[in-house]
């Protein structure tokens, strides 16, 4: 059984990077990925409103590091 989850956890690895590389190829552009309480990993839609929310906090505490970091 320990040789199943560690084939099954190298399978979700191996997923892992090919979506990485996937989005690599693609037009890089801010995405919100989150994850559910079981852990599954989910990417909101570009205009869901929880999206638009992360991403605006998001830039607002890279311009307060920006900021503090040149001053």
């Amino acid at each position: 059984m320990k040789q199943r989850r560690s084939i099954g956890r190298l399978g979700d690895y191996a997923e892992e990077v090919a979506a990485a590389v996937r989005r690599r190829n693609e037009k890089r552009r801010p995405r919100v990925r989150v994850r559910v309480a079981h852990g599954e990993a989910r990417v909101l839609g570009d205009d869901a409103p929880e999206a638009l929310r992360l991403l605006a906090l998001c830039q607002s505490i890279m311009d307060a590091e920006r900021s503090g970091a040149g001053g």
